[in-house]
């Protein structure tokens, strides 16, 4: 196995994995997936999860952690992914409650017809990266 490297950095903390042969990134053209040797290139990071496979030393079965992530953008290089994004959160760092208030309080100044312009555009945002953590607390933490 040829392993890759993942590096999360956000402005509050960063993450790396070793030892894993597949990073698989949420972009706006949906999940896209990355191993070793990939063709270098940028791809712009949205609201979603990020994961990485770590197989079995004995082949039999594999690990994946996963994280949260809001926007931003990942550069891939031959052996290593580097994701750069305004937030991530792990598992057990996911508050699903807050992440329901801060949808409904997105959703009602997205709503609100006294909202500006920017305000909507900012709302639209807020409600995509709390769906998007709602999202990963069902599939990944229930």
């Amino acid at each position: 196995m040829n392993p890759i490297k993942l590096i999360l950095l956000t402005p509050t903390g960063s993450w790396q994995f070793n030892g894993g042969d597949l990073v698989v990134i949420t972009t706006k053209h949906g999940s896209e997936g990355f191993m070793r040797h990939h063709v270098p290139t940028i791809v712009e990071v949205v609201p979603g999860p990020v994961r990485y496979r770590v197989p079995s030393p004995d082949s039999e079965g594999e690990t994946w952690h996963a994280m949260v992530v809001s926007v931003g953008y990942a550069e891939i290089q031959a052996d290593q992914v580097t994701v750069v994004v305004n937030a991530a959160e792990t598992p057990d760092q996911l508050d699903a409650e807050r992440a329901a208030k801060a949808l409904e309080r997105a959703e009602k100044l997205y709503q609100n017809p006294s909202s500006t312009e920017i305000q909507r555009y900012h709302a639209r945002h807020a409600m995509r990266r709390a769906r998007a953590r709602l999202a990963f607390y069902k599939k990944y933490v229930k």
